[in-house]
């Protein structure tokens, strides 16, 4: 994966988590976890992006928790899990 893909999906993520006011606790902790893996793994040059089924797990399970009460979450989530994907994981 490329990290200057995901480093633009983790900004538009955190942006969105300081935007959206209506997400419930569970929902916004669920969030900042994802994006806190995401940035952990940006920070991390030995971190394999491009292999990591754990990641990709994450997203799947967030994008289907959010996805009827919060479309741009699901939106942010989507493209994460498509470049996953497209790299063949």
């Amino acid at each position: 994966m490329h990290r200057h893909e995901m480093a633009e999906i983790l900004f538009d993520l955190k942006k969105e988590l300081e935007d959206n006011q209506a997400l419930d606790s569970h929902e916004r902790q669920t969030m900042e976890a994802l994006a806190e893996e995401i940035e952990i793994k940006l920070d991390d040059p030995q971190a394999d992006l491009n292999g990591d089924q754990y990641l990709l797990t994450k997203l799947k399970e967030a994008a289907e928790e959010f996805e009827a009460n919060h479309p741009k979450f699901t939106n942010i989530v989507g493209r994460v899990s498509t470049l996953l994907s497209n790299m063949g994981i």
